[in-house]
């Protein structure tokens, strides 16, 4: 009993991280129009930003998957949420294209870090007969980021503005990340030879980035 709180404790804190990356890969999607304001540009430089994180995150997959193998999803979760703190922080304070360009190459990189650290956890917590369920549901809940970055988000966007925003949802990321560090840690499983999680398609993070 004692192991499956533990396991579901942390299944749950990377959950979180995970719900965390798609709410910060959409936050610049839906304060699109607040962008083009905020950093002086049109639609075809704002399309650029989105260009550019689909990129960073493509590139960081199989970076992402060798720092998962030899530092473990513990510190890979923990990074991330750095990067997407120290991201999502920089957009707050950018008022220039080439900032937030640079931010936005910070919030990739992080979410590159999250999906693959996620499904390797599962298998070295729970038995091979839940591992198939756990990780559909663990793709399915964490698109609710979406949800957060399309309604509570921008309505506080519009309350208090863009630093102030940007901000509060870089902070977000850093509460996930001491999260990750305090909760995740290998499972009893790790151990054995498991045989990998079944293919789970990560939604393409072009839509809404």
């Amino acid at each position: 009993m004692r192991r499956a709180r533990t396991a579901y404790a942390v299944w749950v804190a990377a959950l979180l991280a995970y719900v965390m990356a798609v709410f910060h890969r959409t936050t610049l999607g839906v304060a699109g129009l607040e962008a083009t304001e905020q950093f002086g540009i049109g639609a075809g430089a704002l399309s650029a930003f989105v260009l550019l994180q689909v990129v960073v995150y493509a590139a960081g997959q199989i970076p992402a998957g060798i720092a998962v193998d030899r530092w473990g999803a513990r510190a890979a979760l923990t990074v991330s949420g750095l990067l997407l703190f120290i991201g999502q922080g920089t957009l707050a304070v950018s008022d220039s294209f080439a900032l937030a360009a640079l931010a936005r190459v910070l919030v990739g990189a992080g979410d590159a870090l999250v999906f693959v650290s996620v499904l390797g956890l599962i298998p070295q917590w729970f038995p091979a007969g839940r591992v198939p369920v756990l990780t559909q549901v663990t793709t399915f809940l964490g698109q609710t980021g979406q949800a957060l970055s399309a309604v509570p988000f921008l309505a506080l966007l519009h309350g208090i503005g863009w630093t102030r925003a940007f901000a509060v949802a870089a902070f977000a990321s850093l509460l996930t990340a001491a999260l990750a560090w305090g909760v995740v840690r290998r499972g009893p499983y790790a151990v054995a030879p498991v045989a990998p999680p079944p293919v789970a398609r990560q939604p393409v993070p072009a839509t809404g980035s």
